[in-house]
């Protein structure tokens, strides 16, 4: 059973992701772009991107492609 569900930034495409957990591990991650990604994958990609913008500046770019 999932235990919870998160809006991330797609490390692939920066569009917001969900993304289930269990135990703090991500168990699967759905992006409505399309970018097919593996929980694994989403780890890795996620952890070598994440230095390259803050979380606000993502976030402000996923809130301006809802307009």
């Amino acid at each position: 059973m999932i235990e919870r569900v998160t809006w991330e930034t797609c490390p692939r495409c920066g569009h917001a992701t969900a993304v289930a957990w269990i135990d703090g591990r991500p168990v699967e991650v759905d992006c409505p772009s399309g970018c097919r990604l593996s929980p694994a994958d989403f780890l890795q990609e996620a952890a070598r991107t994440k230095h390259r913008t803050s979380s606000l500046s993502r976030w402000s770019a996923t809130v301006s492609r809802w307009r």
